[in-house]
């Protein structure tokens, strides 16, 4: 009886090969035979000459690997893309669409995502090559500007906030935000940061926030002003703010307008610590001659705010399975190395360091020391952006307080 079980399940895994342990790898398998020779387009920035021959470079592979004829719609802004697909939904286009992926994130995700016009939950966790990025409950790439996404967007490039200093000057670097306001206190007028609502100068407020915070959870819901416990969130930061502002660059009575400002007063050596979203600034400066080579970077040992840009597909996209073999490809080690590279684009990689086997992490580290000192290890410390609603909350409480005109 029981080799009669046996034959009559061998017999149903091969007419029904779905059902097998590799269904998952023979359900790809068809969606790259569906994805043969189809046309997908690509929505995407074109104001970059780099980006541009970068996007050309992935257009050859897909085409030499599968076939596809990936286009670049070049557009000047997503939202142009994003109405597309809108309009088409009302005129009850639902297949067919002329979108088949878009470069995103933030408000314009956004707007998708509250008129359904993405393609269904975790669509993301079946491309093969998702296994090498990490999508762990907690992962940040399942948030974007502190939006839940429901996997609906792939995770293609990121930004890091990253501190920087110089190391024949300073020895050891506050790595939390207690440390770091005993470090500003002991050394007066030798930190501060570019004036909020300036991206750089918010977000270093976002960190703050997140670190002295006991419930970190708070963040990733849409601020309550009735709720007693985003008003006490919002008061351990105030008093953080209270305790170090006398005691930053001109007794925190001006700032400097940007990171480039912020910048230019570490390399005349009037600040001790900078801070920027480019982790390849750094050593971008020391090339230049702007910082000494002595100049390295940290990240605090919490983690720091990490702004990730994605790409996605739109619910009525004309060749969703092309448009996952590309995106599968877009994330592939190849391609993401390819896309690291200074000399071609310089974007971090999204892959998780942990999740590469050692002939890759080689390559990857190799990459990486070309443009920033810091490790992958480092930038796998990511924390999520919080709502979006947190950002006005916490930009007109700082200007009320703080706030200076320059």
């Amino acid at each position: 009886m029981k080799s009669l079980f046996l034959i009559i399940l061998f017999i149903f895994n091969v007419i029904n090969p779905s059902f097998s342990k590799t269904g998952h790898t023979n359900n790809w398998d068809q969606i790259i035979n569906h994805a043969q020779n189809k046309t997908v387009k690509l929505h995407a920035w074109g104001g970059s000459k780099n980006i541009n021959n970068y996007i050309n470079w992935v257009k050859a592979k897909v085409h030499e690997k599968y076939g596809i004829k990936l286009q670049h719609i070049k557009i000047k802004d997503t939202s142009d893309a994003v109405k597309k697909v809108l309009f088409e939904k009302i005129a009850k286009k639902n297949d067919n669409g002329s979108v088949d992926i878009i470069w995103i994130n933030g408000e314009n995700f956004l707007t998708m995502k509250k008129n359904n016009l993405l393609l269904n939950k975790n669509w993301i966790l079946q491309l093969p090559n998702s296994k090498f990025i990490d999508f762990s409950k907690s992962s940040a790439y399942f948030y974007d500007f502190g939006i839940f996404n429901e996997g609906k967007e792939m995770p293609w490039g990121l930004s890091q906030l990253i501190f920087y200093y110089d190391s024949d000057k300073l020895k050891i670097v506050p790595k939390s935000a207690s440390q770091l306001k005993d470090f500003i206190k002991n050394n007066p007028g030798r930190f501060t940061f570019p004036q909020p609502p300036d991206f750089i100068g918010t977000s270093f407020l976002k960190q703050i926030l997140i670190e002295v915070s006991k419930d970190k959870k708070l963040f990733y819901n849409k601020y309550n002003l009735n709720n007693d416990r985003h008003k006490s969130s919002l008061n351990e930061l105030w008093n953080w703010f209270d305790e170090i502002t006398p005691f930053l660059w001109k007794s925190g009575k001006t700032y400097p307008n940007n990171y480039l400002s912020l910048g230019q007063l570490f390399s005349d050596n009037e600040l001790d610590i900078g801070l920027t979203f480019n982790i390849a600034y750094p050593k971008n400066e020391i090339s230049k001659g702007n910082f000494k080579s002595s100049v390295k970077s940290f990240i605090p040992n919490i983690g720091s705010l990490a702004n990730t840009h994605f790409l996605t597909i739109p619910y009525n996209a004309t060749n969703k399975n092309a448009s996952k073999v590309v995106i599968n490809y877009m994330i592939s080690p190849e391609a993401q190395l390819e896309k690291q590279n200074s000399e071609i684009w310089g974007d971090p990689s999204v892959l998780s360091f942990e999740k590469l086997n050692k002939n890759l992490k080689k390559d990857f580290e190799n990459l990486l020391s070309k443009s920033t000192d810091l490790s992958f290890q480092d930038l796998d410390k990511k924390i999520p952006e919080p709502h979006p609603s947190w950002v006005k909350v916490i930009e007109e409480g700082w200007i009320a307080r703080y706030g200076t005109i320059n």
